[in-house]
């Protein structure tokens, strides 16, 4: 099959030997490698369902990248997954390969058919990393790294420190859509079987609208801060990659003084966070640390606390870096909203305006457009560009009132970056657009006079959490599975998990008193219980046990069909 060339790789094909990416070592990793293994992955995979187990680490980098160029389809998933639900998802998505770190777990390479026995057979991997860093000059080397960073291995290849091992026989595996370029969970952190299947005009669309409003050029030296297979990671990597930035790739964390010698020292010029990250700037004192090279910061994965964005904006204001907020999801792959920087102060806790090339708009109950203010200085959306308010807008700003607020409607998003829909089982995989290019996000939201939204709440149910998107009906799930003999249920926000658990009037661990209200679950459920579940969910969705409330019920509240309400649990 012949795949369309995606944009977002023009670059590394017309200049193979500048700079991809550089490591923790100081290697300087180039288009050149990524290109070979490209050619290698189209002629071993094809258009076919891969299972990426991600790290930040190059052979992570290239594979992913490499089969996003090939024409492979990734499905992009933590490393560190639990296997029994990467089991599920292998059993549920028979994926043709899984490219895997040559490390990973003896469980998780059970899982995906190979053993821990088979995989000692391999030999340490020669990749002749000075040569490649000094001296890439000529088309000579091409054959050269292919030869040394990619090696077959029966059915598989070896990409750096990951192996492509094949999972399904031919023909076992699901037939996809010839449109079909990426995967990925909507609540990565469960191991959720319901994906979101995207396409390569949906992912270069995007990146073109990030460069545009970025303002992102070449000189630009990202460093991962959030892991790829985040969308808001993974759309960083491929928004540099369009305009031949060099990543900055470390797998040392921001609690780590190693990172901030590389931030300094490499001269990293963006920082990107989820509400989380931002908790862990202010901890490690970002804002007292000489970081000359640093010009922006980006905040997308949740919305920033008012308080947080003020401090971060104003701070930035005084020492002219330019402090991005930014509204996503998945399903639009991921960008749809940002803030522009000069506004970040006057309008904090805003999620900002539509990117470019892409409309919001609020609707009602019953599906109507809810009109903007009439006469309001932003009635006409062309009033914002793609560097923030026009000066028309800016003339007519203080006629319009900034106090107005229109009522509460459901977010949509129109553009091109719109997913083409959902999977749920591998017969989905070979479906088409069925979103065409609309998203009903779920988010409630307002729209202030000037055009500016403002999230108020969400309809569906999921929280972002630590930088992650937590399907609780997935939280629910997993732990009824794992403790079969509690009634419990999941709500939550942003700050916090709560797991309410009915322990009726007498089952308590000591005595008979019964439930009183502000009764700590420690003393009604059994202590060491309530430490096994605050456990359990960090191991399995990664949500620390800190932020997990237990929170003692006598009932749950249902109606009499047996349906959950969880308002009353609010």
């Amino acid at each position: 099959m012949c795949m369309k060339k995606m944009r977002i790789f023009e670059y590394a094909q017309e200049h193979p030997e500048e700079p991809l990416a550089v490591t923790d070592d100081k290697e300087t990793i180039r288009y050149v490698e990524l290109n070979e293994h490209s050619k290698e992955l189209e002629k071993t995979v094809g258009h076919r369902l891969v299972f990426v187990l991600c790290r930040n680490t190059p052979g992570s980098l290239l594979g992913y990248l490499g089969l996003l160029q090939s024409g492979g389809v990734p499905l992009l998933l933590d490393a560190d997954i639990a296997p029994s639900l990467l089991a599920d998802l292998v059993k549920t998505y028979r994926p043709a390969f899984c490219l895997i770190p040559e490390d990973l777990t003896e469980e998780s390479r059970a899982v995906v058919g190979m053993p821990l026995a088979e995989s000692k057979v391999i030999k340490p991997l020669e990749t002749g990393n000075e040569e490649l860093e000094s001296s890439v000059k000529t088309a000579r080397l091409l054959k050269t790294v292919k030869m040394e960073s990619v090696e077959p291995l029966g059915n598989g290849l070896r990409i750096r420190d990951y192996l492509l091992v094949k999972s399904a026989p031919e023909g076992k595996d699901p037939q996809l859509a010839p449109q079909l370029r990426l995967l990925l969970a909507t609540s990565g952190s469960t191991g959720s079987s319901k994906l979101v299947r995207i396409s390569g005009e949906n992912l270069d669309a995007n990146a073109e609208s990030i460069v545009e409003y970025l303002q992102i050029s070449r000189n630009e030296k990202p460093i991962t801060v959030l892991p790829m297979q985040y969308s808001y990671g993974m759309s960083i990597i491929h928004s540099h990659l369009m305009v031949g930035a060099p990543i900055l790739l470390t797998r040392y964390t921001l609690m780590e003084k190693q990172f901030w010698e590389r931030m300094r020292d490499e001269q990293a010029t963006s920082l990107c966070g989820v509400p989380y990250t931002f908790e862990i700037y202010r901890r490690v004192g970002l804002m007292e640390m000489d970081l000359p090279a640093l010009h922006t910061i980006t905040q997308a994965g949740g919305k920033l606390s008012e308080e947080r964005h003020m401090q971060f904006a104003m701070w930035s204001a005084a020492k002219g870096i330019r402090f991005y907020v930014m509204y996503g999801q998945t399903e639009a792959s991921p960008r749809m909203g940002w803030l522009p920087p000069e506004t970040a102060i006057k309008k904090c806790g805003s999620m900002g305006i539509a990117i470019p090339g892409g409309k919001l708009d609020l609707i009602d109950e019953n599906g109507k457009k809810i009109p903007a203010r009439r006469n309001s200085a932003m009635n006409k959306s062309e009033n914002v560009n793609s560097r923030g308010l026009s000066g028309q807008a800016k003339e007519k700003k203080g006629e319009a009132g900034v106090d107005w607020m229109s009522p509460v409607g459901e977010l949509v998003y129109t553009g091109a970056n719109v997913a083409l829909g959902y999977a749920l089982c591998a017969e989905d995989l070979k479906k088409g657009d069925e979103f065409h290019g609309v998203l009903y996000t779920g988010d409630m939201a307002r729209k202030d006079a000037d055009g500016f939204f403002y999230i108020v709440g969400r309809r569906s149910r999921f929280i972002k959490m630590v930088g992650k998107r937590v399907g609780l009906d997935e939280v629910e799930k997993i732990l009824r599975t794992e403790f079969p003999g509690l009634d419990l249920v999941c709500t939550g926000k942003d700050e916090a998990l709560h797991v309410y658990v009915a322990v009726g009037d007498h089952e308590r661990a000591d005595d008979d008193e019964t439930v009183k209200e502000g009764m700590t679950a420690a003393v009604l459920i059994n202590e060491k219980i309530v430490d096994e579940m605050r456990m359990y969910i960090e191991k399995m969705t990664g949500i620390p046990g800190r932020r997990v409330q237990i929170i003692p019920v006598r009932e749950i509240p249902r109606s009499s069909s047996g349906k959950i309400h969880y308002a009353d649990l609010k």
